[in-house]
């Protein structure tokens, strides 16, 4: 190996073709063939970067487009080190046996070992994340859910009810959307008239089933409310029940959730209803099978949970879904009933049926109204023989 050195601009084609290998950016260990030295020194020769963006479609047009992009790559090194001012020197060596002038032999890269390391280890780490994400991806069952009232085998409940709650497995975000939409996601008009006029945490702009497409990237809905709070507030468990799912989601924008069951008994509703919380704070310390009371704290309000550009206030994602059924399931990663519902969490407090989403749409604008009954922070409830109540306390 052996080469010949030339100052930037000022190398020449007929020295590259005599030497039959190509020139390299110093510390870069970029190298150009031969064949496009010629356009290459042109290039750099005209003092206007103008003129040198000018001359990109010339080399695209002789080299074909499929190879735009490598192209492009050579060219903007290129045009830095021109329009910077750069004059480090061209090395130019010499290798006879690397004097192939093929379209995919443009450019040839030599990176250090250093450089080299660096990325294997980030490859490395990459797939580490992918490896994990994948095993959230595919969570084992709750081993300890097994024997608590209802629980089946997961491969028991309808793969749709998955979708429903927003834990895919495939299909398309419309497709999703569609099964949603179908059990219960529609908005229905509802809203919460706290009884005697009490002061609540009231649901912001984060309304039930709203479009969230322009958030997601994709079809999507907003399964449930937000109620925002400071950091740290305590959330209270809706009404009496037992916990059937603790979920760290990590990667997702759920954030850490909890869910509870509730019977027919311990809500006075003749379905079997689910209380979903989300972005806690921390996970609760409440095990899976502990039995909650209504009022009781299930977590913290915070906002954890993927985010977008923007910071996502802190609030509690307060969600509900019912069956006729009382067998469920949890998977590791979400609670399914079988042949579940989503509910308007609005219509959660209706005192009479009927509760289903497309039966609360179709209901006269002055029966959209609903009475929501709650606990004060001395933890008396209103009324008093109330069986659900508000997340938060309420003056």
């Amino acid at each position: 190996m052996m080469g010949v050195s030339c100052k930037l601009g000022e190398c020449n084609a007929s020295t590259l073709d005599s030497a039959g290998r190509g020139i390299s950016f110093g510390g870069y260990g970029l190298y150009l063939k031969p064949a496009i030295f010629k356009f290459i020194t042109v290039a750099l020769n005209r003092p206007s970067p103008t003129n040198q963006l000018q001359f990109f479609p010339t080399l695209c047009h002789h080299y074909g487009m499929k190879r735009w992009l490598t192209a492009s790559m050579g060219f903007a090194l290129l045009l830095l080190f021109s329009t910077e001012g750069r004059s480090g020197d061209f090395q130019t060596e010499l290798d006879a046996n690397s004097g192939t002038t093929g379209v995919s032999n443009l450019f040839t890269f030599q990176q250090s070992p250093i450089l080299l390391a660096e990325r294997r280890k980030g490859k490395r780490r990459g797939m580490r994340g992918k490896k994990k994400r994948m095993r959230m991806f595919r969570a084992e069952p709750c081993a300890n859910c097994e024997g608590l009232e209802g629980f089946v085998p997961p491969n028991e409940i309808d793969d749709k009810i998955r979708k429903m709650v927003g834990k895919y497995r495939g299909g398309s975000g419309e497709e999703n959307v569609a099964i949603q939409r179908a059990r219960g996601v529609i908005e229905t008009g509802l809203y919460p008239e706290f009884i005697s006029g009490a002061r609540c945490p009231e649901i912001d702009s984060e309304k039930w089933a709203i479009d969230y497409s322009h958030k997601r990237g994709r079809a999507a809905l907003h399964r449930g409310v937000d109620i925002p709070q400071p950091r740290g507030t305590p959330i209270r468990a809706v009404a009496s029940g037992v916990v059937v799912g603790r979920f760290m989601n990590e990667g997702r924008k759920d954030g850490i959730a909890v869910v509870l069951r509730h019977t027919p008994e311990q809500t006075g509703l003749k379905y079997w209803t689910y209380s979903q919380y989300t972005h806690l704070q921390e996970m609760s310390p409440l095990p899976i099978g502990a039995n909650v009371k209504m009022g009781a704290e299930v977590g913290k309000t915070s906002n954890t949970g993927k985010m977008g550009r923007k910071i996502r206030r802190d609030a509690v994602h307060f969600a509900i879904f019912y069956s006729v059924h009382p067998e469920w399931s949890n998977d590791g990663s979400v609670v399914t009933p079988k042949d579940g519902y989503f509910m308007d969490p609005n219509a959660f407090y209706r005192r009479r049926p009927p509760y289903d989403s497309q039966s609360m749409l179709k209901l006269p604008d002055d029966q959209k109204a609903v009475s929501v009954p709650y606990i004060k922070s001395d933890s008396s409830s209103v009324p008093t023989e109330t069986k659900r109540i508000w997340p938060y306390p309420c003056e």
